[in-house]
């Protein structure tokens, strides 16, 4: 699908920094809402690291196709 091939994209782009684990992409607990599949993929960084740099670095480098929406939660409330 659209979605699984542009998540292997961001996959391969992924940055690496010290410190900072990227895991994913890994289907969403609920894969799919309202008719939109969801990949995601979990950061998980001390507290000290510029989190947004990291994203900046890896999203600006991304082709994202028409027909996806990037949404990027910082510190999610629940990760459903």
């Amino acid at each position: 699908s659209l979605v699984e091939g542009f998540a292997a994209q961001m996959a391969a782009q992924k940055p690496y920094y010290k410190d900072v684990d990227i895991f994913g992409p890994a289907p969403a607990p609920i894969a799919r809402i309202r008719g939109r599949h969801r990949i995601r993929f979990l950061i998980r960084t001390p507290k000290d690291v510029d989190i947004q740099q990291i994203l900046r670095d890896w999203t600006e480098k991304l082709s994202i196709p028409s027909g996806i929406l990037l949404q990027i939660d910082i510190d999610p409330y629940n990760f459903l």
